[in-house]
């Protein structure tokens, strides 16, 4: 090893290059400091420099055949270590990009659903508080405001008059707001029954 020392760059290349293992024990031991610290000033983890570094050496490793035409060994070794810990950087990003990515669109997903699922649960709470109506009531309230039909047109379907139509459509629309916030006030599963007799609403 002490031979080693004193042997010019391009002849330890060649040793190394010839698969020598001394070669690159001496490599690895006057540059892995100086590789480390330059990973690590990238990456700020010492965790990620100290793969990365051992990343370049295997790669210097690996490809040790071809290594006998390179000059300068110092600063080769530091571009393969900007190399990957930018790589590593980039994918870094990248994944925390798709990680938030999938954390919107699952939020996203959820909000939506719960948004569904709140107005079907609102249309059968709607549905059941019509179905307390008195029969003529519920009658007109569903020509009018769920079928769309215009009052004037639904007085004349039932030969009733325009202004009976109007106050079936108010004493209606009381009910059904009052039996809807009668639901929201009780605690679940514990509901009063409403009808439109407990709440006063004559016929």
């Amino acid at each position: 090893m002490k031979k080693l020392f004193s042997l010019p760059e391009e002849e330890i290349m060649l040793l190394l290059s010839q698969s020598n293992p001394l070669a690159f024990t001496h490599i690895y031991r006057q540059y892995q400091a100086t590789v480390l610290a330059y990973a690590q000033r990238i990456t700020r983890s010492r965790p990620v420099a100290e793969d990365i570094t051992q990343d370049v050496f295997l790669t210097i490793w690996e490809h040790r055949s071809t290594m006998c035409g390179i000059r300068h060994l110092k600063k080769y070794l530091l571009t393969i270590c900007k190399h990957n810990a930018l790589d590593f950087l980039a994918r870094q990003a990248l994944g925390q990009k798709i990680s938030k990515e999938v954390a919107f669109h699952t939020e996203q997903f959820h909000c939506d659903t719960e948004i569904t699922l709140q107005r079907h649960e609102y249309h059968d709470l709607l549905l059941s508080a019509i179905d307390g109506l008195p029969p003529k009531r519920k009658l007109v309230f569903t020509l009018c405001k769920i079928d769309g039909i215009s009052y004037d047109q639904v007085a004349e379907q039932l030969a009733i008059a325009p202004g009976t139509i109007n106050d079936h459509i108010v004493k209606g629309t009381r009910f059904i707001k009052r039996y809807l916030k009668n639901l929201i006030c009780a605690a679940p599963g514990r509901a009063a029954p409403v009808s439109s007799k407990n709440i006063g609403d004559s016929i």
